[in-house]
């Protein structure tokens, strides 16, 4: 079961020139900081982000980003910051759009939580926006899903349990 929360802050789906921005929170199999491995990693993004969006590193805290549907030609820079204590990326800077943050929470051993807020372009449909971001975050939960070290049913039975 996962948990979600949906709260875009527009009531509208689509607003002429204003940017489209969406928030959502995923339960994920794994640790926290395994998470946070899979979601720094930015060489292999593309194993969890929706097709058709590339993203690559540019330089020291920078991102090229071709969005999904955008110009291939155009791609938008944006700053990239990691904070590795609270388990927290931040992209895009001052930018208005394409810009967002992704925290990864600690729930439980073993389970975790990413919770995400995202701007889109202007005149993007909020259920649009919200419906790539909930592509990427069930993508997410799949690749750290895979990469958990399972333990055999005998043994995770006859494991002690967390206090």
């Amino acid at each position: 079961m996962t948990y979600r929360e949906h709260a875009p802050t527009s009531t509208a789906d689509t607003t002429a020139g204003a940017a489209a921005r969406a928030v959502r929170t995923r339960s994920m199999p794994a640790d926290a900081e395994a998470v946070f491995d899979v979601v720094t990693d930015l060489e292999h993004l593309a194993a969890w982000l929706p097709a058709g969006v590339e993203v690559e590193l540019y330089g020291p805290g920078l991102l090229r980003l071709w969005p999904r549907g955008g110009a291939r030609d155009e791609p938008r820079e944006r700053q990239v910051r990691i904070d590795w204590e609270d388990l927290r990326v931040q992209w895009g800077g001052d930018a208005a759009t394409y810009a967002g943050s992704l925290r990864v929470l600690r729930m439980a051993p073993g389970r975790s939580a990413v919770a995400v807020e995202l701007t889109g372009p202007a005149g993007m449909a909020v259920s649009s926006l919200d419906g790539w971001l909930t592509e990427a975050l069930d993508a997410l939960a799949l690749v750290v899903g895979a990469e958990r070290p399972h333990l055999p049913l005998g043994l995770a039975l006859a494991a002690p349990s967390p206090v």
